[in-house]
């Protein structure tokens, strides 16, 4: 894992807060992180998430509120897939870290997705499939990580661009227009039992890899 401030460390800043409210806050998240952490269910990871959203007032500034649920649910699909994927060497997962689009002249440049699966190549990822993860997903969100996955498969056209996501705040006209250059969607709620199909699609696109 090479992202630098981590689930854990947004919680640890609660349990230290000089505020009675704030510690007892971040002793709850603790017990939570530790129980999906632990199942991989979705069910706690929504728990935990739902906490979070209902506390943001007292957790503070939106920015750290934002950055704590969208690192959370990159952490979650971090530890999904390395857990129920089928990894074998060079390749592996990868939190945070940045990915080969492009090699020039001796020069090399990256650009960080939260989640890919891939070979490690000196300072970036080589990827076989990358993943943006978006606890909302509207159209502003959504042309950002397009603009990322055009970049992407510029430079390597069979990379397997993915988009995971929990709410959806945009017209689905516009999701079906991303899927030239989107092999993907996947929204996680409760019932739909999308984690297996995304557990399901990245073992499929490693079984084709292998």
């Amino acid at each position: 894992m090479v992202r630098i401030k981590k689930t854990i460390d947004y919680i640890n800043v609660l349990c230290r807060s000089e505020m009675a409210e704030r510690r007892l806050l971040g002793e709850n998240l603790k017990r939570q992180y530790a129980k999906w952490v632990s199942t991989l269910d979705f069910d706690d990871f929504s728990a935990f998430a739902d906490v979070i959203m209902r506390n943001r007032k007292l957790i503070g500034a939106a920015q750290l509120f934002g950055k704590f649920r969208a690192y959370a649910l990159e952490e979650y699909l971090y530890r999904l897939l390395k857990k129920r994927c089928k990894i074998q060497q060079p390749l592996d997962v990868f939190w945070g870290e940045k990915c080969l689009v492009l090699r020039n002249d001796g020069k090399a440049y990256g650009i960080e997705f939260d989640v890919s699966v891939g070979a490690k190549n000196g300072a970036y990822v080589d990827p076989l499939l990358v993943i943006d993860a978006k606890m909302e997903l509207d159209s502003a969100r959504l042309k950002t990580s397009l603009g990322s996955f055009v970049i992407m498969k510029n430079y390597k056209p069979g990379v397997y661009c993915v988009i995971v996501y929990v709410v959806e705040e945009l017209d689905a006209v516009l999701l079906r227009l991303a899927g030239n250059w989107v092999n993907a969607f996947f929204q996680l709620t409760l019932k739909n039992g999308n984690v297996e199909n995304l557990v399901n699609y990245v073992n499929s696109c490693l079984e084709k890899a292998y």
